[in-house]
């Protein structure tokens, strides 16, 4: 019975506050008149309604809304130290950024196995350029090389022929 009550509450407070379309305000008031309980429980609600509306709200006197005013200054705790006033709550938020943000920005320091590799590839580099030298070096001794020794040749072959030029002017 209870439940039945409560639907009867549900639908009556429906009723009242303009809820309930047309036909279903007319089939709850259609029960009434079938049911004594909920008559009477609909007049109690209207009879409730029209009193509700009866009631004018008159203004406190001064002298009552002024304490009524004090009372949350009176009893507000003292200032104390407190991290989860706005301000420090956003100071601390700040905090966890500025460490991710200088973390991000700083550079990574390499591993062992890292650091390893990284030898093992310059020393690579610089046995191909020891290579590289060499090999560029023989090239141009042969090409220098030649080119002195044709200068040079020549140059004497040059100072040969005119001393023996000179010889044998001599001995003319």
């Amino acid at each position: 019975m209870k439940e039945y009550e409560d639907n009867w509450e549900d639908r009556i407070n429906a009723l009242m506050d303009g809820e309930l379309s047309a036909t279903d305000a007319e089939l709850l008031k259609a029960q009434a008149s079938d049911d004594q309980e909920l008559a009477r429980a609909i007049i109690e609600a209207y009879q409730l309604q029209q009193a509700m509306d009866a009631i004018r709200v008159e203004r406190a006197p001064d002298s009552l809304r002024k304490r009524l005013r004090a009372i949350p200054r009176e009893h507000r705790p003292a200032r104390v130290f407190s991290l989860l006033q706005p301000r420090w709550a956003m100071a601390l938020a700040a905090v966890p950024l500025a460490i991710i943000t200088i973390s991000l920005m700083r550079p990574d320091t390499p591993s062992a196995a890292e650091i390893a590799k990284a030898r093992q590839e310059v020393a690579i580099a610089f046995a191909y350029l020891n290579k590289a030298g060499v090999i560029t070096g023989r090239e141009i001794e042969s090409s220098v090389g030649q080119t002195m020794a044709d200068a040079v040749t020549d140059s004497v072959n040059r100072a040969i022929k005119s001393q023996n030029l000179d010889s044998k002017e001599k001995t003319a």
